[in-house]
């Protein structure tokens, strides 16, 4: 319970002496922050759900909310999520939000599991939030910390696709993933990372930057003997032996060609200049791309394994260049992304609006300009091109704003 000093008239309210949340050993927080960004992000996805349905007449997807409730169905019946024609395409963790919102809608129809799903996703959310604030703690000053979680939680962009996705899920792990690690709970760092690749697959990126950073007292492999390894074995085991078992469809996804991505845009760009490049080439181009900067991000790791700041900084690079230089992306994909920018930017002037700005522009990717500029195999419109290369380009400026992000408790830039 929170407690207030009283000087005459006025009254303070003290920390709370959180002593863990989560498991995980945590410094104090004020109520009124901890409710406010509690509230922040509750009503963010209220305004953003009516901004976009009675301002800009524009829907609230939910097309993937229906197939999570057939796919759960099905397993009720004993079947794949994806038999009868249903397309689930996750891995089997994913589920469990859905199994509990499937619960609700015994009582209350398919009503009650898309109400269900909003509550447990916006939780979801709410458990990013306050993960970000007390990262942003390790980082920078309480007033900056606060920033960032705020960044996070008013993120409208963000916003929409937590009440239309489950992406919100495999987010919060990753945040309690990354927040377990800083605050030296290894064990619950490295779980959080194996229970992300079960929920939806990228969060198993943090793994290794979990790993470099952990060993910064002792060494890689002395780290890996201890914990890492077997946490990583033990993973890859499941996850095989799931695959063997049939479970494999979501697999499917990376095969797939989708209008809204660089490799498109830049097929469209050498068309338009009267070259003839394979669109597999192009596509095969970006993977090389992409597996060299993930290595470089590894190794730049490995060569100063202490910095905090400079583990978000590769966390994040290494997810931006996995969804933007894939052939394939859904635009929800900015709810992976924006938790590590909001922590990056907090703090900076330039930083705060290229990070608005891209929450401006995915918005309008997505609703408003699906089946206007674009659907989801090509564009609708000549100006789409140039819509998605504004797009890009303003995430470029948030990354670029988000590496500059100088090292504030070493007062250098990592």
């Amino acid at each position: 319970m929170a407690r207030t000093r009283k000087k005459g008239k006025l009254a303070r309210q003290e920390p709370v002496p959180v002593r863990k949340w989560l498991g995980i050993e945590l410094p104090p927080i004020v109520p009124a922050r901890r409710n406010t960004l509690i509230a922040a992000s509750i009503g963010s996805k209220v305004f953003i759900g009516l901004v976009t349905i009675f301002v800009f007449s524009s829907f609230i997807d939910a097309y993937d909310l229906q197939i999570y409730y057939q796919a759960v169905g099905n397993i009720i019946r004993g079947m794949m999520p994806w038999a009868n024609g249903v397309i689930f395409y996750y891995p089997p963790l994913a589920i469990a939000p859905m199994l509990i919102a499937y619960a609700v809608s015994l009582v209350g129809g398919y009503l009650g599991f898309v109400l269900a799903m909003w509550a447990l996703m916006t939780a979801c959310d709410i458990v990013t939030t306050l993960c970000i604030y007390y990262i942003g703690l390790k980082l920078y000053s309480e007033q900056t910390a606060f920033i960032a979680a705020m960044l996070n939680a008013t993120a409208f962009s963000v916003a929409y696709f937590v009440l239309t996705r489950f992406d919100a899920f495999p987010a919060s792990l990753a945040a309690v993933a990354l927040l377990a690690t800083v605050y030296n709970d290894k064990k619950a760092g490295y779980l959080g990372a194996v229970a992300g690749l079960f929920a939806k697959l990228w969060p198993m990126l943090l793994f290794p930057f979990l790993w470099l950073y952990n060993a910064r007292d002792s060494s890689v492999v002395a780290e890996g003997r201890k914990r890492a390894v077997w946490f990583l074995l033990a993973g890859g085991l499941v996850f095989g032996l799931m695959l063997w078992a049939g479970y494999n469809k979501f697999l499917g996804y990376a095969e797939m060609v989708y209008a809204n991505t660089i490799p498109y845009a830049v097929s469209q760009y050498l068309q338009i200049a009267g070259a003839t490049v394979p669109f597999n080439v192009i596509s095969n181009v970006f993977r090389v791309l992409t597996v060299v900067v993930i290595a470089g991000a590894l190794y730049w790791m490995y060569k100063q394994p202490g910095s905090i700041t400079r583990m978000v900084k590769l966390i994040l690079i290494t997810i931006f260049v996995l969804v933007f230089f894939s052939q394939y992306r859904s635009p929800q994909y900015i709810v992976w992304l924006s938790p590590f920018a909001a922590l990056l930017v907090a703090g900076d002037r330039w930083g705060v609006l290229a990070f608005l700005g891209v929450q401006v522009l995915a918005y309008i990717e997505f609703p408003l300009m699906f089946w206007v500029l674009y659907v989801n195999d090509h564009y609708l419109t000549e100006w789409a091109l140039g819509f998605f290369t504004v797009l890009f380009i303003a995430y470029g400026l948030m990354l670029w704003r988000a590496v500059q992000r100088e090292d504030v408790r070493s007062g250098q830039s990592t």
